[in-house]
């Protein structure tokens, strides 16, 4: 059986190994409650964990997503909050864009902030406040007692779609919008 890049038609770029549970697990998620009819597997994108931001840099500059010859993209955390990084990924996105290419970020600091605190509550114990630019990885790996890094891994695969729909939802002008729906129908336009 095909295993990945066999059947990638599109590649997405990413920071880490959480980045790719969480837009695999959001567009299954989605797709199985009959929000959006596809999903990254269905088209053919393959997330890339490129071993943090840092190294987005080294993936364009060097023209290595390139070299693959597939279309491709990058999704990061924006890290609103965090003035250095938050300012390091508006380069990156700057460098991306004028290669032509799509970047997509967060609205909110990072993937766990779209987390459901009554999901942690439910699954953990523990009760956990936060805002979209409060550390939620920390915040929440404190409060369950594990590593910061494994929270989103621990408890997206739980997030249903109501609650992606709903963790994600932001305004503009009148009308509410659903962040990460918006997020996997851009990814899925990569590929035809």
């Amino acid at each position: 059986p095909e295993t990945g890049m066999e059947r990638a038609k599109g590649i997405i770029l990413v920071e880490g190994k959480s980045d790719i549970t969480f837009l695999r697990h959001t567009a299954s998620t989605l797709k199985a409650a009959n929000v959006i009819d596809r999903d990254l597997d269905d088209q053919g994108l393959i997330p890339i964990h490129v071993g943090g931001c840092g190294n987005v840099k080294h993936w364009v500059t060097h023209q290595l997503a390139d070299e693959i010859g597939l279309p491709w993209c990058v999704f990061l955390d924006s890290d609103l909050g965090d003035p250095f990084q938050y300012k390091t990924n508006l380069k990156r996105k700057q460098e991306v864009e004028g290669l032509g290419r799509a970047f997509y970020s967060t609205r909110k600091r990072e993937i766990e902030n779209y987390l459901c605190p009554d999901l942690i509550l439910q699954e953990a114990g523990a009760v956990v406040n936060f805002t979209g630019i409060s550390d939620a990885k920390q915040i929440i790996g404190d409060a369950v007692g594990m590593k910061p890094d494994d929270v989103s891994d621990r408890f997206w695969p739980l997030m249903n779609a109501d609650q992606i729909l709903q963790r994600s939802m932001y305004q503009e002008g009148t009308e509410q919008r659903s962040e990460l729906k918006e997020l996997i129908e851009n990814l899925l336009a990569l590929v035809p």
